[in-house]
């Protein structure tokens, strides 16, 4: 099917402008092309992002029924074009099957396409490839868009500040051009994914494994073997960095995570993307539609002192210990992590499988670093056994802050106030924190 191009005006009272523009015939891309590979920054409700497969950049945003519009740029085949990208978890379209799109703007002009059902993480939508830059201007252009995809209507969506996120994608676009963004560096990052990850400290445990969902009536510590190929579920820590929804964990917490969730305060559930990744410092950025119920601040000088008090927030041991969090303190054990690692610091404080990922906060409530391994490991020598005990290592508050730094994401620093009780510690760092359940893709 092609796409024709039929611009039609009236000078009545009414005027309806029926704009189609030329594009090829469908084509099917895997959810890589539809995908954030690293966050270039937010304009308004719009996430702008890198795509490396379309060596280009997309801006998407989500609406209150979980509906994703997603728009972006696409040169990978030389040619730059365009493309629109519609979905929801809730849709049953097929992945490869066609499907009309007409777009209404604001009652004036419509815009149809040809669409292909793709599979985008755990949304299915549809996508129309080969879109010209004016039909980007009218959908920019507009306050308001009726959405209809194969027959179905689904209503009306704001485009409020859409132009401004299309000048924010732009931007996005020129800097991966000019080669300011370099998309081999971050295809570099995920090549190192593909890396074993280190033996000591043990930073394998991600979490929680379970297999067949999340179970919470057993400890689930390690992934049973299924005949049936099961999906395999494992949990870690997160915690909230700015009002935009935007969070902070492990990268080893989602690694090979086809879906990821997040379990908040009060059993409340929501999706999550995962926007970027960085192996080498072990630190992943998630982000959830709409605002974060509550946000971090990091603690800004005077730094954390060897010695000093530090309190521990997650969700450790689905399934054993509570689902509501789990809080434990110690003490800054030591300013270097394991083989004088300078980006961790050494903790006393208990932690175990399901903590990585989450925050260490000061005794007035502030973060200073992120769970990222715990200690059960032994002297090398094996005639004189010794297990080491309460040597568990975070990644430095300023190490997180530069991830953030480096993926546009803004957040608070504060200097430390006055020592509170722990409880009134463990109500801030609760209120800010968040369980990641992955579904493993094997």
């Amino acid at each position: 099917m092609a796409v024709c191009s039929l611009p039609v005006l009236c000078r009545s009272a009414w005027i309806v402008a029926f704009l189609a523009l030329l594009s090829g015939p469908a084509l099917a891309f895997g959810g890589d092309y539809y995908t954030s590979d690293k966050s270039y920054g937010d304009e308004g409700n719009w996430t702008i992002s890198v795509n490396t497969t379309r060596k280009s950049c997309l801006m998407y945003t989500t609406y209150n029924d979980e509906t994703v519009i997603e728009v972006g740029g696409d040169h990978s085949e030389g040619k730059f074009t365009y493309y629109f990208m519609f979905g929801n978890a809730s849709w049953g379209y097929k992945e490869d099957e066609e499907y009309g799109v007409i777009t209404k703007y604001d009652r004036r002009s419509t815009w149809t396409g040809d669409g292909i059902g793709v599979k985008v993480n755990d949304y299915k939508g549809v996508a129309v490839e080969g879109v010209k830059e004016e039909a980007v201007e009218e959908f920019a252009a507009g306050s308001r868009l009726n959405l209809r995809i194969g027959g179905r209507d689904y209503g009306n969506y704001s485009l409020s500040g859409t132009r401004k996120g299309l000048a924010r994608m732009r931007e996005c676009i020129a800097a991966v051009e000019d080669g300011s963004i370099s998309l081999e560096a971050i295809a570099g990052e995920y090549e190192a994914d593909a890396a074993s990850p280190p033996s000591r400290p043990d930073k394998s445990h991600r979490g929680d494994t379970t297999t067949g969902g999340v179970r919470d009536d057993e400890p689930s510590d390690k992934a049973e073997p299924n005949d049936e190929a099961e999906p395999t579920y494992v949990s870690g820590s997160a915690f909230f960095v700015d009002e935009a929804g935007y969070l902070l964990t492990n990268a080893h917490v989602v690694e090979g995570c086809g879906k990821a969730t997040l379990r908040l305060e009060k059993d409340r559930i929501e999706p999550a993307l995962i926007v970027a990744r960085e192996k080498t410092q072990d630190l992943a950025l998630l982000k959830i539609r709409g605002k974060s119920p509550a946000v971090a601040r990091f603690r800004a000088a005077p730094p954390i002192r060897l010695g000093d008090s530090v309190v521990v927030f997650g969700y450790p041991l689905t399934g054993y210990l509570s689902k509501s969090g789990n809080l434990s303190t110690g003490l800054v054990a030591s300013l270097a992590g394991a083989g004088d690692n300078e980006a961790e610091m050494q903790i006393s404080a208990p932690v175990q499988s399901g903590n990585s990922g989450g925050a260490v906060v000061d005794q007035s409530g502030h973060v200073v670093g992120v769970v990222v391994a715990k200690s059960n490991i032994q002297t090398l020598d094996k005639d004189d056994i010794e297990v080491i005990q309460n040597a568990n290592f975070a990644i430095k508050g300023d190490v997180a802050k530069a991830f953030l730094d480096d993926n546009f994401v803004a957040y608070q620093t504060e200097a430390p106030g006055d020592d509170l009780r722990t409880p009134d510690v463990a109500d801030i760092a609760r209120a800010f924190s968040a369980q990641v359940i992955c579904e493993v893709t094997k």
